[in-house]
């Protein structure tokens, strides 16, 4: 796993300046809650330098419901953001709890068929059995300046030649509207070609016309591995540069679909010309 390093340490200004919860003794007490982080992607090891605690029990403010009772727990996140961690540690009637803001700015992901960076995150669609064609799931993950993809599919996913329908303003009443996509598409881009070239087009007009201008080659703004074989699987990642998509907001929209040399379907994520299908969200 490529590492993204953070950390956070503070600590003995914190064991002097943090206000605790505990019921004070006679003279005061010597439990003290306090702990540093270290992160790696969405993995999250804790170090626990609390004083003369008997139990702990950690929160770790994502809303997962999974909390810890171990001394020095590892947890893994599922998304970017800023959470609240809280520890409360106890000896007999005494507690002290110490929280702190742990930033999660996701996976270093790196576009080499390496395809270890994406352990940790979540699928953002599967395919049902029997729909999809060639490609069955995806995960997603956008970066600071990239929009990254990790597609599996079975032994006939080449990406020799491929349709992606980008909605980049994150609107379906906007750009071009395909009858692929019955529950709401509004493509503003259009990636064509393969892995071994092609070309983005923006689109113009009405949503119904399919017209769209070359803006850019995809050596410009996209980088693809190479598909492998891993676990009688069909494997690819790709990247696409974010500015390469003009002024996007909070997330884009995107279906995407693997053409044989005839420009036939042959796979499709989300599975297209299902009832009610509809492109895919990326968080940004």
């Amino acid at each position: 796993m490529k590492n993204n390093i953070v950390y956070l340490l503070g600590l003995f200004i914190a064991m002097l300046g943090f206000t605790s919860c505990k019921k004070e003794s006679a003279g005061g007490s010597s439990t003290k809650a306090v702990f540093s982080y270290v992160s790696d992607g969405y993995v999250v090891t804790f170090t626990n330098f609390s004083t003369n605690a008997k139990t702990y029990n950690w929160d770790f403010g994502d809303g997962s419901g999974i909390t810890s009772t171990a001394k020095t727990p590892q947890h893994i996140f599922h998304k970017k953001g800023d959470f609240l961690v809280s520890l409360t540690v106890k000896n007999d009637k005494d507690s002290s709890t110490f929280k702190d803001t742990v930033t999660i700015i996701g996976p270093n992901i790196v576009i080499n068929g390496d395809f270890s960076d994406w352990q940790y995150v979540d699928y953002n669609f599967t395919n049902v059995p029997g729909t999809g064609g060639t490609i069955t799931a995806m995960k997603t993950f956008a970066s600071a300046n990239m929009i990254n993809f990790y597609f599996e599919g079975t032994s006939d996913m080449k990406m020799n030649l491929f349709d992606m329908y980008i909605d980049a303003d994150n609107n379906p009443a906007t750009g071009f509207s395909t009858w692929m996509y019955p529950g709401g598409s509004g493509a503003e881009f259009l990636a064509e070609g393969g892995t071994n070239g092609g070309s983005l087009y923006a689109h113009s007009g009405d949503p119904s016309a399919f017209s769209f201008s070359p803006v850019f080659d995809f050596g410009e703004v996209i980088a693809f591995s190479p598909v492998k074989s891993v676990a009688g699987k069909n494997i690819i990642e790709f990247s696409i540069k974010k500015s390469a998509l003009g002024t996007t907001k909070t997330a884009v929209n995107f279906c995407f679909i693997e053409l044989d040399p005839g420009y036939s379907e042959v796979g499709s994520i989300p599975a297209s010309k299902q009832p009610g299908a509809t492109f895919s969200r990326i968080d940004l």
